[in-house]
């Protein structure tokens, strides 16, 4: 049987919490902080009024308020897939990510909720607008702390999906389906290929199971600075939003990154330096990648961040303008890097 808990905010309750918490919680005020993000759950900092100890606050992320999206993400396991991260996977990595207070899950329904730490964090940090040379650089060395080998985590291997699993490609090929005609009107004519929705589509799962043929290793799945806080102080980052934890190539988080993170002309500037922080990095943690070979598979993953940048047209509220914008950012940058490292023509 399933443990009952609060499957929206409105349903939070002091007592709940209270228990919860093991502190007595009089009051609570809330701010919401997915709106606009491309997020596929809804997530409020809760601000606690608690007696006989310090006021506290902390992060509730709920699964999204929308059947449609539930079922999608029942289908994919991403609901599922992070309260099992929380649960399982992260006390055993060394990488930065806020500590969970409780995690919920109903299988039925796809509901969930989860409980964590609120991180004091950089609000001037955009997407839209990106982040900063030194920001990319903590990113850079977080994931090469986080893509540990396959075999590392293999006791977990039925938590994790594969990047080019039936379900996710599938997904993807909705998402492109649904999106690329409104996507392609929003990007400059210059980098807006003459190519049908069917062939973009092909491309993509064909970058999918090229990649899949690569070692696998830990990736996060959706490294985009809206899913990093950056601490006030500039000195670290932390990773959040787990839904997308999956085993693949390195490079999978790297060109996601890199396409959904950086201005292009920023990105075309620091590229490089990246890449080779990233192998000076990850040959105090293992065997890095080989650096030409990592070029090619980061330009193979720029085609699911395309993919993200169409799936805003299924699962984000595309009458808001920041999802608009938030779509042309994605879609500008992933198809520049999918130009300028030969994927497209």
């Amino acid at each position: 049987m399933t443990e009952e808990f609060p499957r929206r905010l409105a349903d939070v309750r002091i007592d709940w919490l209270t228990k919860v918490l093991g502190v007595r919680v009089d009051s609570v005020k809330h701010d919401d902080i997915g709106a606009g993000k491309g997020m596929m759950g809804d997530i409020f900092r809760l601000h606690l009024g608690c007696s006989g100890d310090a006021d506290r606050t902390i992060v509730a992320k709920f699964s999204a308020d929308r059947e449609d999206l539930r079922a999608a993400a029942k289908r994919a396991g991403i609901f599922e897939r992070e309260i099992n991260f929380y649960r399982k996977i992260a006390p055993v990595l060394r990488c930065r990510l806020p500590r969970s207070f409780g995690t919920w899950y109903d299988p039925v329904t796809a509901e969930f909720l989860i409980l964590m730490e609120n991180i004091d964090a950089d609000r001037e940090v955009n997407q839209v607008r990106g982040v900063t040379r030194s920001q990319a650089e903590l990113v850079i060395k977080e994931l090469a702390a986080l893509h540990v080998p396959e075999a590392d985590v293999s006791e977990f291997h039925d938590l994790f999906s594969l990047v080019s699993a039936p379900e996710r490609r599938a997904n993807q090929t909705i998402f492109v389906r649904n999106g690329w005609e409104s996507v392609r009107r929003l990007v400059p004519s210059e980098i807006s290929p003459n190519r049908s929705c069917d062939e973009m589509i092909e491309l993509l799962i064909g970058a999918m199971d090229y990649l899949s043929a690569q070692p696998f290793y830990l990736l996060h799945g959706d490294a985009r600075p809206d899913n990093l806080l950056f601490s006030t102080d500039g000195g670290s980052v932390a990773l959040i939003d787990w839904q997308g934890v999956a085993l693949g190539p390195r490079e999978w988080d790297i060109g996601y990154f890199l396409a959904q993170g950086l201005r292009v002309e920023d990105r075309r500037s620091w590229m490089s330096d990246l890449l080779d922080l990233y192998v000076s990095e990850y040959s105090t943690h293992g065997k890095p990648p080989d650096r030409r070979t990592m070029e090619t598979n980061v330009g193979k993953a720029a085609w699911f961040s395309l993919g993200v940048a169409c799936s805003l047209f299924t699962i984000a509220d595309t009458s808001r303008q920041e999802t608009i914008e938030l779509s042309t950012s994605m879609a500008e940058r992933s198809l520049s890097l999918l130009y300028d490292l030969g994927e497209l023509s």
